[in-house]
């Protein structure tokens, strides 16, 4: 007779102990259960398939996840069916991610399918973008799966604007916090997370306020504007009023705290509903201020201030008298709805971005200029009065020069809206060019001679002139700008030794910006190790060889001889 299996041989409790430790993405997690009728009932226990739910960080809204772990009876919840579609969420969106790296054909409809899954996708795509130096495409496989998670980030916004738009019920963080997902390309800070730090603070709130329930509401909202204050929200100087940053609330929450009137009344008002009281923004003009509701009557307070003193109808009559106002100061005086302090925020970002100067991109920012423009105008033209043509034109550049998988969001939700013949036909041709460009097979540059290109693609190389380092991911035979030779007199191409007639090189620079540069002007560097040009390098290669001091190309489609 046959000797029985050494694992069945063990008391239940070790066996059941150790299975959990097959891997959450390994088929014998699904599997063991068949192996014999113990195994199946050891590894199907609810609590098991509960267990590893829980080490799932992000879940999408319509799974309900934490109202699910509430309840004490884990077989009253479907978990191994819950699990079980996660299990193959994980599996499609990798098999997805390492379509996207190994080709650059048809990635928009690839990357569609990853942001269906949503939330559901994110634990996937963080190990990516987190995955083990040793991976032999590190750096492209990190910068894709970023790529697609800024995508479901950006996805979700838009659709709880959208929400906003068809009056349903969105809260205020979580309204303001889809300017963050536009900027944010990795799982944390998302505003879920937002979300908990409010919950912590107005908890801290009521735990240093032990009478709290005794106070009038008046003296809640008096407290929590000092306790505001307290705990570092001050408003931001008048030397960095206008830095980008501060129209961001989560970016608020997690740094330093410095915050436009805006951003510090959104933040009280947040708060200030997690303690039980009614409060809104006020639409004041120049000044956004907080209104509590206290049985019908308006208290007004600054939060921007901090000194949780309220502030006199009558006085801020007069400040609208001054301002010219005098007929309309209801409209500026009463409560304002959520999608007017979004277009505000909006407003507030591209004011920002016209008074700070247009300096180059820093990888390490806390926000990116493209992606906080991009949002600004989204949400101009989501919750807007009226889609323009400016508008318009923005927008169909910034997609195409950044975010060319975004034709599903234009196709589905904008043009319809676009009531302007001028702007659906530009948006129409805008998708169409991306949807062909992406199914198209880029041109092959072939080399015909090892002197004829002196250097490859991977090199990296300090700019002769202008001592930038940068990384070759690209070349032409001649100068050969996409600009014409407009660019080749402003750059005064002509002027240089060799001219317009020797190889020009496409680069990556580590401030983020692509520059076009001649081959005289090139100074081969070998680093030992090159971290600044590897946080951006991911598009074009896929790991950094310290043995020959290059980037390794992803790009063998387009230059095959490098």
């Amino acid at each position: 007779m046959a000797s029985r299996c050494i694992l069945l041989s063990l008391p239940e409790e070790v066996i059941e102990h150790i299975t959990k430790y097959i891997p959450d993405d390994d088929d014998a997690v699904l599997n063991i259960n068949l192996v014999c009728k113990q195994l199946y009932r050891l590894s199907g226990s609810p609590s098991e398939w509960r267990f590893r739910c829980r080490q799932l960080r992000y879940w999408e809204p319509k799974h309900n996840f934490y109202e699910k772990l509430k309840n004490p009876f884990p077989a009253e919840v479907e978990w191994r069916a819950l699990f079980v579609q996660r299990f193959h969420v994980r599996r499609r969106t990798t098999q997805l991610l390492n379509e996207i790296i190994s080709s650059p054909i048809n990635r928009i409809p690839k990357y569609h399918e990853i942001g269906k899954f949503g939330y559901d996708a994110k634990d996937c795509l963080a190990e990516h973008a987190k995955v083990s130096e040793d991976a032999i495409d590190v750096l492209a496989r990190r910068w894709y799966a970023g790529v697609a998670l800024h995508y479901i980030h950006r996805r979700r916004a838009v659709r709880i604007w959208q929400s906003i738009y068809s009056r349903q019920e969105v809260s205020l963080e979580a309204a303001l916090g889809c300017f963050e997902l536009f900027n944010l390309k990795t799982a944390e800070g998302d505003p879920d997370e937002t979300a908990r730090m409010l919950d912590e603070l107005a908890a801290r709130f009521q735990s240093v306020t032990p009478n709290l329930h005794q106070l009038s509401t008046k003296a809640k909202a008096s407290s929590l504007c000092k306790f505001m204050a307290q705990e570092g929200f001050r408003g931001a100087s008048s030397e960095h009023y206008r830095a980008l940053k501060n129209s961001f609330i989560g970016i608020s929450l997690r740094t330093d705290r410095t915050n436009l009137p805006l951003t510090a009344t959104a933040i009280f008002c947040s708060l200030a509903t997690r303690i039980g009281l009614t409060a809104s923004p006020c639409g004041f003009p120049y000044h956004v201020l907080a209104i509590v509701n206290d049985n019908g009557r308006r208290i007004y307070l600054d939060p921007f201030r901090g000194d949780g003193n309220e502030l006199s109808v009558e006085g801020l009559e007069n400040q609208l008298q001054t301002l010219g106002i005098d007929d309309e100061k209801d409209e500026y005086l009463r409560p304002s709805i959520v999608s007017e302090i979004v277009l505000r925020t909006a407003r507030n970002i591209l004011e920002s971005l016209r008074h700070t100067p247009t300096t180059s991109r820093e990888p390490n920012a806390l926000v990116n200029r493209n992606s906080a423009l991009y949002a600004a105008l989204m949400a101009s033209v989501l919750l807007g009065p009226r889609i323009t043509y400016n508008l318009i034109q923005h927008m169909a550049k910034l997609i195409q020069e950044e975010c060319p998988m975004d034709v599903i969001f234009f196709e589905q939700q904008i043009i319809p809206q676009a009531t302007l013949p001028n702007c659906a036909d530009l948006l129409q041709d805008t998708c169409i060019k991306l949807r062909n460009i992406d199914a198209t097979l880029n041109v092959v540059n072939h080399r015909s001679s090892a002197e004829e290109v002196k250097y490859r693609v991977g090199t990296v190389f300090k700019h002769k002139r202008y001592n930038y380092q940068g990384v070759i991911f690209g070349w032409t035979r001649t100068c050969s700008p996409a600009d014409g030779d407009e660019w080749i007199q402003k750059m005064g191409v002509d002027r240089l030794a060799r001219g317009r007639q020797q190889p020009f090189y496409h680069a990556l620079v580590t401030d983020g910006t692509i520059r076009y540069v001649a081959e005289e002007n090139i100074d081969q560097e070998r680093l030992e190790s090159a971290d600044e040009l590897s946080l951006l390098a991911g598009k074009y290669f896929k790991r950094y060889s310290t043995a020959d001091g290059t980037f390794v190309s992803n790009i063998e489609d387009e230059y095959p001889d490098g």
